[in-house]
């Protein structure tokens, strides 16, 4: 018979000795102790055996609630962790219905090139001549070509024929295609008076220029300069020639 009360059986005692080491971690020794003491001081009566296994009895029971708690913050966390990657899935698929909107621009005019003649409807309201100008401002240079050389076959063109003449070399010539460019405007060359002459000059040596013609080439811009020194495209050819030099 122990004098001091029943003992602790050894078995009970090492199944929870890893609870006593885990609240004490969880709550610090210091303030454990003291908790310990606010708790079970105030028990008189108690033999030191029943005391301690009180003790271990209620570090039990706190480490169970401590482990609630933390499978409780656990779920929460597993919660809003679901409730972020569903957000974000959400966001994600309105960004990409947002960006699958085509965005159409306002209609813009097509850039003027410096030294060459702004592209304008003919004075005389001609259909067929403003569609095929209408073709050449949009790129679409084959139809361009197609549409002003039917112009031509036909005889409808009449005193626009130099002009039909010159966008043809400026449809090839927006194609690559410098050779046949060339030979368009030196057609325009033929038309006494025509006011595209100037321009025909310029883009005759810019094709020269290309083909590797630079004599031609530089002909052609002396042509443009001195020929018709109160043209616009007078010191364009000028700035071509300077830097031939």
């Amino acid at each position: 018979m122990n004098p001091f009360g029943p003992t602790v059986r050894p078995e009970r005692l090492i199944a929870i000795l890893p609870a006593i080491f885990l609240t004490l971690a969880l709550v610090g020794c210091g303030s454990s102790e003291e908790a310990m003491e606010e708790e079970f001081g105030a028990m008189p009566g108690m033999v030191p055996a029943q005391h301690l296994e009180f003790k271990i009895d209620s570090l039990t029971n706190e480490n169970r609630k401590l482990r609630d708690q933390v499978d409780a913050m656990t779920t929460e966390n597993r919660r809003l962790t679901a409730k972020t990657a569903e957000l974000e899935t959400k966001v994600a698929e309105m960004t990409a219905a947002q960006a699958a909107v085509p965005v159409i621009p306002p209609a813009m005019a097509a850039p003027k090139a410096k030294g060459r003649p702004a592209v304008a409807p003919s004075p005389g309201g001609t259909s067929g001549y403003d569609a095929a100008l209408a073709a050449y401002n949009s790129k679409d240079y084959a139809s361009a070509i197609e549409q002003f050389q039917a112009l031509i076959n036909s005889g409808s063109a009449g005193s626009l024929a130099d002009n039909c003449h010159y966008w043809i070399g400026e449809s090839y010539y927006g194609l690559g295609k410098y050779g046949d460019a060339l030979q368009s405007f030196k057609s325009v060359l033929e038309f006494k008076g025509s006011n595209k002459k100037p321009y025909a000059y310029l883009m005759i040596g810019n094709c020269e220029s290309f083909l590797g013609n630079k004599e031609a080439a530089r002909e052609a811009y002396t042509r443009a300069a001195t020929d018709f020194p109160g043209s616009p495209v007078a010191a364009k050819a000028q700035a071509k020639l300077s830097k031939m030099k």
